[in-house]
């Protein structure tokens, strides 16, 4: 029996705005995880950080730095994704999928190493500069949490690469069908 061709169209276009859907779900997340970590910091940073020493004031900005980059990478890639628009001609939409996905590569192979690298040399000097004030098993306590949210950072930004890289790949494909 032969699929009618309104049928397979029908599907096509369902499952890009499924995978469409899902994007910007997870976006959403991201950009919201990393808002609030940002604000936190910023708010730490208002309440304690402008009376420290330059260390402190340096690790800070480069934290919060970086975590803004990012938040405005996400942003501008969250406005790129709403000119993804499956019912849109075929060869629009895959171009349009296609450059989406490359401004993606970019941030992700350019901009994010950039960005814990930076990230992590802020936290090093926020260490460094509390140090002297705590005691020896709160400071390791700081080292470990710092440290650990630094990792768990990493490992959600590459976790939701991953998903997305994969579903950026099923558009493509389903632009090619």
């Amino acid at each position: 029996m032969k699929k009618s061709p309104i049928l397979q169209a029908d599907q096509v276009l369902s499952l890009a705005k499924s995978a469409l859907k899902k994007l910007k779900k997870d976006q959403y997340w991201t950009i919201g995880i990393l808002s609030t970590t940002l604000f936190f910091l910023a708010f730490f940073f208002y309440e304690i950080g402008q009376f420290g020493d330059w260390i402190l004031i340096t690790g800070l900005s480069l934290m919060l730095g970086s975590l803004g980059v990012r938040v405005f990478l996400e942003l501008l890639s969250r406005l790129q994704l709403r000119h993804l628009q499956p019912h849109q001609a075929t060869a629009v939409f895959v171009e349009k999928v296609h450059r989406y996905y490359q401004n993606r590569k970019r941030i992700q192979f350019v901009w994010t190493p950039i960005i814990y690298l930076t990230y992590g040399v802020g936290l090093s000097f926020f260490l460094i500069s509390i140090q002297p004030h705590l005691s020896s098993i709160f400071f390791v306590y700081c080292l470990v949490t710092g440290i650990g949210f630094w990792f768990g950072f990493i490992w959600v930004i590459r976790k939701s690469y991953r998903k997305e890289r994969d579903l950026i790949e099923q558009l493509s494909k389903i632009g090619e069908e």
